[in-house]
């Protein structure tokens, strides 16, 4: 039988998933320059064409790797928006997770993200939506939850989960993605206590 024309192919979505993991590996990859979409055809051994008929152009495919990643990393937010712990002890599990995940690769997302969506009208909003915000909301249903049961202080939980993120993501910048663990080292096991501390000062009832 003839396939029906806009139809997809077996064997599509399957594709395409192979594709973006390739992609993925070569637009996050250390040391080498922002490819072109002749690159990444390349690299993941297909034709431009080819690309082109999966994605269209190159934002289109910047933005399908992005939203790949919010769709792979769902579970994990889960776990961030689960507020299952008293106040103190949940507020170190999340951001001991947070540095685990920036270690496993989420930085990786994040540095991409911010290179190709810095002063871009449609990539960053894109990284914003897909990957950081994601995060964001995620905390600040967490917080939302220990402000319910009382243990956290009234107040904007998105303030507070932009000052809970942000210094984890400076320091693991600072010290894996800029090398700073050869030009200033930082004892993360401190700053993780230290910054911990201060967040349960400022906010715990």
């Amino acid at each position: 039988m003839a396939k029906t024309k806009g139809a997809r192919s077996s064997g599509h979505a399957e594709k395409r998933a192979e594709l973006l993991r390739r992609f993925r590996e070569r637009l996050t990859a250390r040391n080498l320059p922002p490819p072109s979409l002749r690159e990444l055809a390349a690299e993941a051994g297909v034709t431009v064409p080819t690309v082109r008929h999966y994605f269209g152009r190159r934002d289109d495919l910047i933005v399908a790797v992005m939203e790949d990643f919010r769709i792979v990393g769902e579970p994990h937010l889960v776990q961030a928006r689960l507020a299952d712990r008293p106040f103190a002890e949940s507020i170190d599990i999340l951001v001991r997770a947070i540095m685990v995940g920036l270690a496993m690769g989420v930085s990786e997302l994040h540095a991409m993200g911010l290179r190709e969506g810095l002063r871009h009208d449609r990539l960053g909003p894109a990284y914003l939506l897909q990957i950081l915000e994601p995060t964001i909301l995620a905390i600040e249903t967490r917080l939302h939850q220990h402000q319910d049961c009382g243990e956290m202080r009234p107040g904007c939980t998105r303030t507070a989960a932009i000052g809970l993120l942000s210094p984890l993501v400076i320091a693991h910048f600072h010290q894996q993605e800029l090398g700073g663990t050869q030009t200033r080292p930082l004892d993360q096991e401190a700053f993780l206590a230290e910054h911990i501390a201060a967040f349960v000062r400022a906010y715990r009832v």
